[in-house]
């Protein structure tokens, strides 16, 4: 190449004019809202639990858990690409559930079980997957709220996680060191693929009549971070359960529409106080 009159300290500059006259097309990706998340919840309570296959049942689990504590699609799923997650994926014996008192609740046994015995959940622990900033998994664990009764039942991670394992007990502590919580299919001890996770969540979009286009598995990271802040939590908030060390967090946040307008108002209404 340096017979053509090329030589490698300009290859810097060529790649910035190559990206100046063809630029990558860039993807917009849309966060997961809070108001998808509920309208699919309304939906699949108007349908009944019952309804649900045992895929949709673990893909709602997980798409309530990624949303309710800001983790990444490839924390729960498996990634066709490397992933530190996926060097120890989320397991039976990784989660906990607590009762009011304060006392650990045994694992349900069967559906019927975890259905007669979910309104004890008042709270789980769940072991933190591995990640970039934290390889050895020894982060703080997640703590999850329950909730029983109306949609507030179908956006508690706890009690949604204790009602998949009542579909997919698992019959000894040893078993449960190596069946996953969020596995591809009822008897398969392999998890749920990040394909076939994004595949599921946006059928389930489509059935609560939300148009699934652009969305993928990073958006209920973004989505659930975007909710917070709209919510009012302070930065130091919103670091801690995002578990970001520095200002990363920027990144995901979105400007949103309607928010906008409220903030807008509320100037137009000061001013003409005045």
């Amino acid at each position: 190449m340096e017979d053509l009159g090329f030589t490698w300290s300009r290859l810097n500059k060529a790649l910035r004019i190559l990206r100046s006259t063809r630029p990558v097309p860039v993807r917009d990706k849309r966060p997961f809202t809070f108001y998808m998340m509920l309208n699919i919840a309304t939906y699949w309570q108007a349908q009944g639990r019952n309804t649900m296959t045992f895929t949709q049942k673990c893909m709602w689990a997980a798409m309530v858990l990624c949303f309710n504590q800001l983790l990444r699609g490839n924390e729960i799923a498996q990634s066709s690409t490397f992933s530190f997650a996926n060097r120890i994926p989320m397991v039976h014996s990784h989660i906990k559930h607590f009762g009011a008192d304060g006392r650990v609740l045994c694992s349900p046994v069967s559906s019927a079980d975890a259905r007669k015995r979910v309104h004890l959940v008042a709270s789980s622990k769940l072991k933190m997957p591995p990640s970039k900033c934290d390889p050895e998994a020894n982060n703080l664990p997640l703590y999850l709220t329950g909730a029983v009764g109306g949609v507030q039942e179908w956006l508690s991670p706890a009690t949604q996680i204790f009602l998949l394992q009542g579909d997919c007990p698992t019959v000894s502590d040893a078993e449960a060191q190596y069946c996953v919580l969020f596995p591809k299919s009822r008897k398969s001890v392999q998890p749920i693929s990040a394909a076939n996770m994004l595949k599921v969540a946006k059928a389930m979009c489509s059935k609560a009549s939300i148009d699934p286009d652009n969305l993928g598995t990073h958006a209920f990271r973004v989505g659930g971070m975007n909710h917070l802040q709209e919510s009012g939590a302070t930065i130091a908030q919103i670091m801690a359960i995002g578990r970001w060390s520095s200002d990363a967090w920027k990144l995901y946040s979105r400007r949103n529409r309607k928010r906008l307008v409220v903030w807008s108002q509320k100037l137009t209404q000061q001013a003409q106080r005045r």
